[in-house]
Formats: C-alpha cells, sequence, structure tokens
C-alpha cells in the first residue's frame, strides 16, 4: 500500500503514529509529497499518481489495490478495523463512544491549527486577525475540555490518545506553549507519552517545498 505522506502534517502524523504503534510499516510505502508555502490559498501542482490518488488534494492519502482513502479519519478507521484487530478503537460499546468523543475535541484543535497555519500563510495584508484569534480561542478551549478527561496513566496508546498527543505536539511545534497554562494535566501526560517510540520517530519537521 502506499502512503502519501508529509513530516509537518499532524493528520499525516496520526496516521504513520498508529501504523507504528501496531507494527506494520513493512506494509506500507511512504511517498514524501512536497508542498510550497501557497498551499493555503492556491492549489499546488502535484505529480499525476498524487492527484490520482487524492483529487482533493489532501494528505495523507492511502492507495490500497483495491480503492484509494484520501483524509486520516477514513484511513485510521481501515487500520484499525482491517489492520490492527480494533487494538486502537474498540468496535463497539461505551469504549467506542468515549475513545470517538475525545478523537473528536483533538480533531477539532488539529482543525484550527491547519485553519490558523494557512491563514498566517497570507502576506500581512491579507491574513485576518480576527480569524487567527478565533481559531486561537478554539484551540484552548478545546485544549481546557480535554484536560477534564486526561487518559488514565498507563492505559492503552489508542487512538484517541494518539489524536491528542499529536494535537499537543503541533500545538507546542507550530504556536506556542499557552495550552500548557490551560491543561496543566494534559501538559504532564503528554510530556510523558512524548517519548514513545512512534512519537519520537514522527517529530514534525517542515515540509520540503521542492
Amino acid at each position: 500500500m502506499r502512503l502519501y505522506v508529509t513530516p509537518a502534517s499532524p493528520w499525516v502524523r496520526r496516521v504513520r503514529v498508529a501504523i507504528l504503534e501496531l507494527g506494520i510499516e513493512d506494509r506500507f510505502e511512504f511517498v514524501q509529497t512536497k508542498w510550497p508555502h501557497s498551499w493555503g490559498t492556491k492549489t499546488v501542482a502535484h505529480p499525476a499518481d498524487f492527484v490520482a490518488a487524492t483529487p482533493a488534494q489532501r494528505i495523507p492519502a492511502l492507495v490500497t489495490p483495491d480503492f484509494s482513502l484520501t483524509d486520516s479519519h477514513s484511513i485510521c478507521d481501515y487500520i484499525n478495523a482491517e489492520l490492527g484487530g480494533y487494538r486502537l478503537l474498540a468496535r463497539e460499546g461505551v469504549a467506542r463512544w468515549r475513545g470517538l468523543a475525545d478523537i473528536s475535541v483533538a480533531s477539532a484543535i488539529i482543525e484550527a491549527q491547519i485553519l490558523r497555519r494557512a491563514e498566517l500563510l497570507r502576506s500581512e495584508r491579507e491574513r485576518s486577525t480576527d480569524f487567527l484569534g478565533k481559531m486561537r480561542e478554539r484551540t484552548l478551549r478545546c485544549f481546557e475540555a480535554l484536560e477534564k478527561r486526561v487518559p488514565v496513566a498507563g492505559s492503552a496508546f489508542d487512538l484517541a490518545q494518539i489524536t491528542t498527543a499529536v494535537a499537543c505536539s503541533y500545538e507546542s511545534w507550530r504556536y506556542d506553549a499557552d495550552w500548557r497554562g490551560v491543561a496543566p494535566k494534559l501538559a504532564a501526560w503528554y510530556d510523558i507519552v512524548a517519548e514513545r517510540p512512534s512519537m519520537k520517530a514522527t517529530r514534525p519537521a517542515e515540509t520540503p517545498q521542492t
């Protein structure tokens, strides 16, 4: 299977951490994509194979012998169900819905982070400080919500925890550490899981532009 990736994307990292946690990385070919800073406002030229895999030109994108999946949610669902034996997210019952509840909040953080990044890539004259403030406030509000349900120490590093850890990491890497002030218990938890081999192997880096 072919997985299109980039080191800066938290959505990509979420999938890569899940793959590493399941120990199935040998089943994937990882294809590095390139994104000039104009991606936030303009269509970027990509190779034909990438466009065929994901007409929306989003990453991650997974190409299997039978179909292509073009967002991290469907890819993680596939990995969990078909390759992971539901080890990352329960198949049914309360545990599944609790996991999805946390995933939805952590994913909202990532969405706001990416929207904020795209806005910051505009020129200072074009960017909206109101919009940037709105995304920052949304992010902190969601971190406050996750602070009320910090994972129990030693519990399985499942998809909800993976998504939360990736959101914490990206916020510190790309922006600032203000989230630690509103979610100190979550920050302490994150500092522990950040040392997991899967997290250390996927630390974010700037995406190649050319």
